[in-house]
């Protein structure tokens, strides 16, 4: 029995610290909100459940933050919320989308005016975008469509260079 309970004790956790943060904001401004203070850059990635390339590299985005730790800070910006539909539902969907995805990384569920964040972020609208900042909220680096992950690693690692 003793076991078992150290055994259920540990899924628990485990299972706890894989779980995706999901907040939902309406204001592009309070994308900072979610950086960890004490990364040296701060890594913004727009996208959403159905687009494919967004969905593809995920798995590139979740092993940057496994390689690189503390120093940087991902968070991703789910538009799927521009589609028309029940807001409670379609988030709820998102939530579970990352849960099966095992992404831990934190992730924003965007329900604001898309005109405001892509002003805000300089982008046109197409998805999937990220962009990499230092502390100071300067951009550094910005790529428009799916990253490749080993071009980004190299890249970030080039960036810390220069931003310790």
């Amino acid at each position: 029995m003793r076991t078992f309970a150290l055994f259920a004790a540990f899924c628990l956790s485990a299972g706890s610290s894989a779980a995706a943060k999901l907040v939902e904001i309406k204001e592009p401004a309070r994308i900072v909100d979610a950086f960890a203070p004490a990364a040296s850059l701060r890594v913004v990635n727009v996208w959403a459940t159905w687009c494919v390339p967004c969905v593809e590299e995920m798995s590139d985005l979740r092993a940057i933050g496994d390689i690189f730790g503390t120093q940087v800070s991902i968070v991703g910006v789910s538009l799927d919320d521009m589609i028309p539909a029940d807001r409670a539902a379609t988030r709820q969907k998102v939530a579970e989308f990352l849960d099966q995805k095992r992404i831990s990384y934190s992730n924003l569920y965007y329900s604001g005016k898309s005109d405001a964040l892509a002003d805000a972020l300089r982008f046109n609208g197409e998805i999937p975008i990220t962009i990499i900042y230092d502390r100071r909220g300067r951009e550094l680096w910005r790529r428009q469509g799916k990253i490749d992950r080993q071009n980004t690693i190299a890249e970030i690692k080039k960036l810390l260079r220069r931003n310790p």
